[in-house]
């Protein structure tokens, strides 16, 4: 059975916790790295310069490092609440659902 103040309690400690954590996501091609707090704020962004006269891949290697960060720090908040006990309406709320 799932128990609210326990998981408030984690909860709590878990977004305390994110305040500390950085995560770096890049391109499948490295040519993009950008660095995600735990709340998922953008704290920077690195561009090769060899992209920035090809708008299409300099966009596209955007999102996939974007993507790659947000979906490492999804894993790490899986990891940190010990997976498979969320309550139902959490995985939308953490991009899960």
């Amino acid at each position: 059975m799932w128990d609210f103040s326990k998981a408030l309690q984690k909860m709590q400690e878990l977004a305390q916790e994110l305040e500390q954590v950085r995560i770096v996501g890049s391109s499948a091609e490295g040519g993009v790295k950008i660095t995600l707090s735990g709340h998922q704020v953008v704290l920077g962004v690195e561009i090769s310069p060899s992209l920035l006269s090809h708008k299409e891949a300099l966009e596209k290697a955007i999102v996939e490092a974007f993507q790659d960060a947000r979906d490492k720090l999804q894993r790490l908040i899986i990891e940190k609440l010990g997976g498979g006990g969320l309550p139902p309406f959490l995985h939308g709320n953490i991009g899960l659902g």
